[in-house]
Formats: C-alpha cells, sequence, structure tokens
C-alpha cells in the first residue's frame, strides 16, 4: 500500500466500538486489515468481538487475545532447508517487498487474534491490521526489503513463511530465488 493509495476519511467504515465507547474503524479497500480480512472470512466477527472487550487508551496498541478456543490458523509458520519456498509481494503491501511462502508446510490451528490500531482522535482508533495468532515482537518482524526492516528480519524470515495460499499475492511477483 502506497501512501497514495488510502482511502479518503470519508469512504472508511465503522468496525465497533470498544468496551470504554471508543469508535474503530477501518479502511475497507487499501488497508492491511481489508486483505487480512478478505483473505479470512471469520476475523473480521473475530476482532469485533476482542475489540469490544478492550479499553482503548494509548496511542498505538499492538496485542492479540486469547478468544478461549480455536479461531483459525495461523499462517505464518516456521520454516526449514526442507522446505519449498517462493517468494511474492502481497496486495496492499507493495512497500514490504517479497516475502517468503512455503509451499510444503501447514498452518497452525490458533486460539488468538492479533490486531494493531492506531489512536486517530480522542474518540477514534483505526484498525491497521488484524490476523489469526499472536502479536509480539518476533511475530511482527519486518520483511528484509521493507523500509522498516532491521538487523533481525534477515534472519526472522529465513526461518518462517506464509502458508502458501493464505494471502493474495500480486500477479507476476512470484519468485523461486531469495530477493535478499
Amino acid at each position: 500500500m502506497s501512501a497514495n493509495n488510502t482511502a479518503p476519511d470519508s469512504e472508511k467504515e465503522f468496525l465497533c466500538q470498544s468496551k470504554n465507547g471508543l469508535k474503530v474503524i477501518y479502511d475497507p479497500l487499501y488497508s492491511h486489515a481489508a486483505t487480512h480480512l478478505q483473505d479470512t472470512p471469520q476475523l473480521k466477527e473475530l476482532v469485533i468481538e476482542a475489540v469490544s472487550d478492550m479499553t482503548l487508551e494509548v496511542q498505538k496498541i499492538g496485542t492479540h487475545v486469547h478468544m478461549g478456543r480455536i479461531v483459525g490458523t495461523c499462517d505464518v509458520v516456521e520454516v526449514d532447508e526442507i522446505d519449498e519456498i517462493v517468494y511474492g509481494v502481497r496486495v496492499n503491501r507493495e512497500e514490504e517487498g517479497h516475502v517468503p511462502f512455503t509451499k510444503t508446510s501447514e498452518a497452525k490451528p490458533s486460539d488468538s487474534v492479533a490486531i494493531q490500531l492506531n489512536r486517530l482522535d480522542s474518540n477514534t482508533y483505526e484498525l491497521m491490521s488484524a490476523w489469526i495468532g499472536t502479536f509480539g515482537e518476533d511475530e511482527d518482524e519486518p520483511f528484509p526489503n521493507a523500509p522498516d526492516a532491521n538487523e533481525r528480519s534477515v534472519d526472522f524470515w529465513h526461518k518462517h513463511a506464509f502458508v502458501w495460499g493464505s494471502q493474495a499475492i500480486v500477479p507476476g511477483s512470484l519468485r523461486t530465488d531469495c530477493p535478499w
């Protein structure tokens, strides 16, 4: 997603209200949240369930919520030299460059929903991203070609990959050689 590819505020959709009465919206067209909600049909209702029970107070929130039941599968898995890895650019994430996908490992069941929110004003937060799985320093490591890449990025993404077919990729971006 480029800076020019964001929905105007008037096109952002209401998602839910937090436990402390704050409005949560999202960009249904160009955001990371939009692609995850499209890729995982049950995710929108899970995010609403989780956020509706959260008290939102800080500027940026990156967390995960244990839902008390298996809610789906986490599409980022550990990989090794026996995995068949390909690389593609995910839709609405062109700035991150190519990311790894494994064609030989399967997604793992998860009881958690990861949520990223940014405060827009005193009454409103925007859902930036959400996925089935956990959120933490290790789970949200930038991709090696992303603008926010760091010294840990290459090592992390040599050991982890998305499960093939779990995310939409930009047509024509698939490659078999490692781009970093």
